[in-house]
């Protein structure tokens, strides 16, 4: 029986030995009832590691970002302090982290047409935003999306993956957008309102992530373009500049009615677009609108 106590002693004092050990490397020690104080979090690293896995599935939205600074895990909080972000904190040692208060709320940049958007080499504009169900997608030239399956927003974010382009004679393509993103229904500061056309001599602005806002008036209508011995049916012309880069681009008018996709452009500023009707239908969507 004295044995037996002996070897329960000492196992016990291995035990405290052990918690004080962890204890002065930063670890709290663990219980049944409180499994998350049972991290070795021994620094920084350990820390940011912890609460990547902890933050996994869901942030507190009162968290903006925390990362690595030094010896310690700075975190910015865009609201107070909640519960929600003690209970991620729990366990670990409060001289390992760093709060901080007063930080903007993190977004994605909204997608707007007249922005820049890319697929793999190829450089194009975004012209509108539109729907099919539930699914948000943006519209741009059929020339750009037959060069990628998946695009990329102005600060290299991904869009969508599966452009999808309508048929050879109407130079339109379309990217779905992934859930994260929020497709509004503007291009640049104009907000989208219809797709009224505009007869021949309206004035039409085109929104290029080149040549940014370019405006004129409308020349004709209906007018078949030979781009590269490929016929584009049913096209508007307009007395504008354009540059490389804007395919895809927007035109609206000032009173937000929607009226094309940019293709390209001719001498002496002529530009040629593809109607918004023909567009949406060619692509089975309908246009995002405010």
């Amino acid at each position: 029986m004295a044995r037996i106590r002996f070897r329960t002693v000492l196992r016990g004092a291995l035990v405290v030995a052990a918690v004080a050990s962890l204890a002065g490397a930063g670890v709290a020690a663990a219980s049944p009832q409180d499994p998350k104080a049972a991290a070795p979090l021994a620094g920084a690293g350990a820390v940011m590691a912890l609460l990547d896995t902890r933050t996994a599935a869901a942030m507190p939205p009162e968290i903006a970002d925390y990362g690595i600074d030094g010896d310690t895990v700075d975190m910015r909080l865009s609201g107070a302090r909640t519960a929600a972000v003690d209970g991620l904190l729990a366990g670990i040692d409060p001289a390992l982290v760093r709060i901080e208060t007063g930080a903007g709320v993190p977004q994605h940049q909204d997608l707007r047409g007249g922005q820049k958007i890319t697929g793999g080499a190829t450089r194009c504009t975004l012209g509108f935003t539109a729907a099919r169900g539930a699914q948000d997608w943006i519209i741009t030239a059929g020339h750009c999306t037959r060069e990628s399956d998946e695009w990329d927003d102005q600060s290299g974010a991904v869009i969508g993956t599966g452009a999808v382009t309508a048929q050879s004679s109407v130079d339109v393509g379309a990217v779905p957008v992934t859930a994260a993103t929020v497709a509004s229904p503007a291009v640049s500061t104009v907000t989208v309102h219809g797709s009224t056309p505009a007869p021949v001599g309206a004035s039409v602005c085109l929104y290029g992530s080149t040549s940014g806002k370019s405006c004129g008036t409308i020349t004709a209508r209906g007018r078949t373009v030979n781009f590269d011995g490929q016929q584009q049916r049913n096209m508007v012309v307009a007395a504008l500049c354009s540059a490389s880069g804007d395919s895809g681009g927007p035109y609206i008018t000032a009173a937000g009615q929607a009226q094309g996709i940019h293709s390209g452009g001719g001498d002496r500023c002529t530009a040629y677009f593809t109607p918004m009707d023909a567009a949406l239908q060619a692509l089975n969507l309908t246009l995002k609108t405010a």
